[in-house]
């Protein structure tokens, strides 16, 4: 989505109240119903699902938003917990409200259709990559998807300022959190990423491509 789509979508929003979600907050759980149209204000959520007392995190980075569209305007039940990752400030908007704007913008309404074919585009490619793959293509598809979502240009490296703890990539792709550990300490090693707390940077992005496919 380009920068002019993300301003324009943040100028209508703003017309609507906001609301602070302190982390680890449930925004959304299994059986409520969307009414209403949510953009993240600042922060960061995770979606995912329980099994007993296992928690599987989807690879879905950017869920509120494009979540919250796709349940409204199904109408199907959600099986979700959507959590803050972070303390989060989130707006909301009646659907009503949010498809009548975009209807009278065709330009924007194609927009946000490209950006949500791309991302269930590079979601299914990683997910076979995840499914299907070793430790490796595991991280480094996870890792490429969250540059595809957070990535920022800084030099000629790809900053990614989201909340990557070993917890939340193991839950993401299935792996323990101490096999997840040593695969990003061998992409470090390898120069491919680098670390700073919970956020990374992607030093190559052609090797992490490269290591995210399965042979």
């Amino acid at each position: 989505m380009t920068k002019n789509t993300v301003t324009q979508l943040k100028k209508f929003f703003s017309k609507f109240p906001s609301i602070k979600y302190p982390k680890g907050a449930l925004l959304h759980k299994p059986g409520d119903k969307f009414t209403h149209i949510y953009f993240v204000r600042n922060g960061f959520v995770r979606i995912y699902i329980k099994n007993g007392s296992q928690e599987t995190t989807l690879n879905i980075f950017k869920p509120l938003f494009m979540v919250s569209l796709v349940q409204s305007y199904t109408n199907h039940p959600s099986n979700f917990y959507i959590e803050a990752l972070t303390p989060c400030e989130v707006w909301a908007a009646p659907t009503q409200e949010y498809q009548k704007y975009v209807d009278n913008d065709s330009k924007l309404a194609k927009q946000i259709t490209t950006f949500f074919f791309n991302s269930v585009l590079q979601l299914l490619n990683n997910q076979t990559n995840i499914i299907s793959g070793n430790a490796t293509n595991k991280v480094a598809a996870v890792l490429l998807q969250l540059a595809f979502d957070y990535g920022q240009v800084k030099g000629d490296h790809l900053l990614v300022s989201f909340p990557a703890t070993h917890r939340i990539l193991a839950s993401l792709i299935g792996l323990t959190r101490e096999t997840t550990s040593v695969q990003m300490s061998k992409l470090q090693k390898k120069g491919i990423i680098s670390t700073k707390r919970s956020n990374f940077t992607v030093i190559s992005l052609d090797k992490l491509k490269k290591l995210s496919q399965l042979d």
